[in-house]
């Protein structure tokens, strides 16, 4: 009978139980089938993108193997048939060098090449005879040089000689040539004479033609695979004939070594491929540059020598604002789903405490792991990464800058401009307040010898104050002349404090030529540096610090800027519109470091107010106010000391956690107050108050998260 009189009292509750427990396993679908169209959306987006780049890059890796083999193809024709001539006799003493001259003329890829005898080959009284024709004489003209009377070929270091004399015609390994000063690599081709015990053909020296390895560098450095990408090339034997770092050609290693020496197993992978003659895509984590990119490798059929392009991944144009709104989304999906799925497990809609505490706990968790992940996206996926002007880190791309200007400029009937390479080396760097930069450095530029002598030389650095210019070095290099200065400026940075402590930003300096009202355009000398690559930071010194700041990337940038005015010099209409050179260096802020410092007070408030939440019946409202005040107090001089070092006129995104706080200090004794007036509430009544502490740090963390999300949308 008792159970027949609680049973409509108990049945309201277990009705509205039920309908509870259903609307969160309705919200998890929902939730969870919109978080799967979201990623499906992402990853389609991503990929397409990444498909039709991969594509274009494999093709462009292709077609550079193609050209190199045509060269070589060339080069081994051409060897064998002055090789067929001597053997013939259709070469003989009075033309073979005409003849290898005319080869050498007809092909602007040839460096060089030789013909050569073997002992007392050439005649009986001569035991060496070599005749060698390269293109180091005045502009690449052709010179003679009796390549004996420099050194014994025989011996066993000259392979270019001794290893085809054995083994036949063949590709040598890249060498430094004596003769022609330069490292090149050399096909040599054998060509025949009667022994006269026997009268059979036996080997009576090689025919060479050299290609100079800053013909394969060109080739490859002309690729165009991103600012960041760079080129190598291997022999079938996996030795380095081209690499951005030198000292791998220079030494010749191995690229199965520095696999090993840089624990790179893709590498490892790469050179059995090549070994085989095989090409193809692996996706890789740089060891140069410690970034995701592409290894896109290709064999050169007729050497069996491997191209490996590293393309960056982050080199790709993609909308980064786009993909980081698509991520939040898809996070935001993803913590209601796993909020009402665990609302379903835990049976919260029962009421019991131990199951509302834990349900507590996970949402907190996921909460913080939430905002985490958003503090992640926002440094990763970020609008300064699309930067105004172009990005100059490859030769391809200035290569293409410089052509359409000279393009333009004759299509105008216009002078072409000046182009003066110019570099920078930054050995300090130093804030001197929120917005002022201090550096300073050294910086070159390189004329040429035909450099209008009426116009003068020099740089200055623009958007800059107390700005100080020494020359110190001034010297003669091939065809022209090398002026070096040291530089002191301060820069102005506008940095967006508003995202304080995630900032990314950028540090750009402005260079300009002196002669302002001249054709000039200042261009990166980007042979100053081993590797362009912006992460690996050229043009700074590995021991510039900025405490509180990681430098990220450093970059040249050509920028076409709209001036409104003309300085008071008149110009004509038909002048070209010139871009000005940059040097850019990348800054993220060390949050880290500003989070602990910054939400160490905050943190510890909102845990003795958690306390004061949870001992508001047992504690005197006078009291609870004077922590309250006390907490009050630690919060707002916190809140000020950053103010003063943050140079900022709008809210910042940390000072959104001290409202909250500020906020929940204003709240926390309001059941205090409820209970010493002997206000009744059902919301801080149900369950002894469950109900009321145990959403205290899901809606502080809730509160944070919408902030997160909607000041990095």
């Amino acid at each position: 009978m008792g159970n027949n009189i609680e049973s409509p009292e108990l049945q309201p509750v277990s009705v509205a139980a039920l309908w509870l427990n259903r609307s969160f396993f309705l919200v998890s679908v929902v939730a969870f089938l919109v978080m799967v169209m979201l990623g499906y959306q992402h990853v389609t987006y991503k990929k397409a993108i990444y498909e039709s780049s991969k594509a274009d890059l494999q093709g462009l890796t292709e077609n550079a193997t193609k050209k190199i083999d045509r060269i070589l193809h060339q080069a081994m024709e051409s060897a064998q048939q002055l090789a067929d001539g001597l053997t013939n006799g259709r070469v003989n003493r009075n033309n073979m060098r005409e003849k290898l001259k005319s080869v050498l003329t007809d092909n602007e890829n040839y460096f060089g090449g030789t013909i050569t005898f073997a002992p007392f080959g050439y005649d009986a009284d001569t035991r060496l005879y070599s005749a060698y024709l390269s293109k180091t004489g005045p502009n690449g003209g052709l010179e003679y040089l009796q390549l004996d009377e420099v050194y014994d070929y025989t011996t066993p270091e000259y392979d270019w000689y001794v290893e085809p004399m054995v083994k036949g015609n063949r590709w040598g390994e890249p060498y430094w040539d004596e003769a022609g000063k330069t490292y090149m690599t050399t096909y040599s081709a054998l060509f025949y004479a009667s022994a006269p015990e026997t009268g059979k053909m036996v080997p009576n020296g090689v025919v060479t033609i050299d290609i100079s390895m800053a013909q394969i560098k060109n080739i490859i450095e002309s690729l165009d695979i991103g600012p960041s990408g760079f080129g190598a090339l291997t022999t079938l034997d996996g030795n380095y004939l081209y690499h951005p770092n030198y000292e791998y050609v220079q030494e010749r290693m191995n690229i199965r070594d520095v696999a090993h020496a840089k624990n790179d197993a893709d590498r490892l992978l790469i050179a059995e491929y090549a070994a085989r003659g095989e090409g193809g895509v692996i996706d890789h984590i740089s060891t140069t540059t410690g970034e995701e990119s592409w290894l896109i490798f290709e064999t050169v059929p007729i050497s069996g020598w491997s191209l490996q392009n590293t393309f960056i991944k982050s080199d790709l144009h993609v909308d980064v604002d786009k993909l980081r709104q698509q991520i939040i989304w898809i996070v935001i999906s993803a913590v209601i789903f796993a909020i009402s799925v665990t609302c379903v497990i835990l049976r919260v809609n029962l009421g019991q405490p131990l199951r509302i505490w834990v349900l507590t706990a996970i949402v907190s968790l996921l909460l913080i792991a939430a905002i985490s992940f958003l503090w992640s996206l926002a440094l990763t996926y970020h609008s300064s990464s699309q930067m105004s002007g172009v990005k100059v880190s490859d030769k391809a791309t200035l290569r293409a800058i410089m052509g359409d200007y000279r393009q333009s400029s004759q299509s105008r009937y216009l002078e072409p401009p000046l182009f003066v390479p110019t570099g920078l080396y930054i050995d300090a760097i130093e804030f001197n307040s929120a917005n002022d930069v201090l550096v300073t450095g050294r910086v070159w530029q390189l004329y040429s010898s035909d450099f209008p002598s009426d116009i003068v030389k020099g740089i200055d650095i623009g958007r800059a104050k107390s700005v100080k210019i020494e020359k110190i070095d001034s010297h003669s290099i091939g065809a022209g002349e090398i002026i070096q200065w040291s530089f002191q400026a301060e820069l102005r940075v506008p940095i967006d404090y508003s995202r304080y402590p995630l900032e990314v930003e950028r540090l750009g300096m402005q260079l300009l030529p002196l002669a302002t009202n001249e054709n000039i355009v200042l261009i990166p000398d980007l042979d100053s540096y081993k590797l362009t690559t912006a992460t690996l930071l050229p043009g700074l010194d590995h021991s510039v610090f900025l405490p509180g700041w990681k430098l990220t990337e450093s970059f040249f940038a050509l920028h076409v800027e709209q001036k409104n005015t003309n300085f008071g010099v008149e110009q004509n209409f038909d002048r070209e519109v010139l871009p000005t050179l940059y040097y850019q260096i990348g800054l993220k802020r060390v949050f880290v470091d500003a989070f602990i410092s910054n939400l160490t007070p905050l943190i510890i408030v909102a845990i003795v107010l958690f306390a004061l939440v949870l001992l508001s019946k047992h504690v005197e409202v006078g009291r609870i106010m004077s922590i309250c005040v006390a907490v009050f107090f630690v919060v707002v001089f916190s809140h000020l000391d950053i103010r003063k070092h943050i140079a900022s006129g709008e809210i910042f995104y940390l000072e959104y956690f001290y409202f909250v706080v500020y906020f929940t200090i204003i709240l926390a004794p309001m059941n205090a107050f409820r209970l010493a007036l002997n206000m009744k509430s059902s919301f801080f009544e149900y369950r002894n108050g469950l109900l009321s502490k145990a959403i205290y740090w899901p809606s502080i963390l809730g509160v944070f998260f919408v902030i997160t999300v909607i000041k990095f949308y």
